[in-house]
């Protein structure tokens, strides 16, 4: 996906899995200052689901756990608070939790209604999305670290050591298919 040209939506809506996965890079308000869009997220994923990443050493990264503070990326208007706003909201949300977590409803019924991209890694959610709203653009992890990548040009270095962290501390690791793997696999 390309966030530059040809992207159709003023917003994108992170869910928890990216948000995590962002954290858990070490590099999260590198990336977001350079996603030339508004990044949002549902405060209810702020608050009942993007919550830890493991933070141990690196041969055992499961052996302490860091609570995620994106307070600091809302103070400084790098990532906005969306709320399931109105009736049309609320029975999108109800809608999707049948077949979607809670937070991924949440966050879904706001950029259905919204028309804002959603980023995601959530295999469930994207099959959906675009079997029910293909007019939303759906953005991975992979995306928004690609397009850091391409914009802020960082040494193979820290992007291996985030790509690294993503995986090992966000416990992320991209589909077999997905059109960035061999970019992924080609740094770790």
């Amino acid at each position: 996906m390309n966030i530059d040209k040809g992207f159709p939506h003023d917003c994108i809506i992170l869910d928890a899995c990216c948000v995590i996965n962002l954290y858990a890079s070490g590099k999260m308000r590198t990336i977001l200052q350079v996603i030339p869009r508004n990044l949002s997220i549902a405060a209810y994923v702020k608050d009942h689901e993007a919550l830890n990443i493991y933070s141990g050493p690196i041969d055992n990264v499961q052996a302490i756990s860091e609570s995620i503070d994106l307070q600091p990326f809302v103070d400084d208007n790098l990532l906005f608070l969306a709320y399931i706003d109105g009736e049309v909201e609320e029975s999108a949300y109800v809608n999707l939790a049948q077949s979607l977590d809670d937070g991924e409803a949440v966050t879904g019924a706001i950029a259905l209604n919204r028309n804002w991209a959603i980023a995601t890694d959530d295999s469930a959610s994207m099959k959906l999305f675009q079997r029910t709203a293909p007019h939303i653009a759906l953005v991975s992890t992979l995306d928004l670290i690609k397009h850091w990548v391409d914009t802020n040009k960082p040494s193979d270095d820290i992007v291996h050591d985030a790509l690294l962290n993503i995986r090992v501390r966000g416990r992320y690791e991209p589909h077999r298919n997905h059109p960035l793997g061999n970019w992924w696999r080609k740094f770790l």
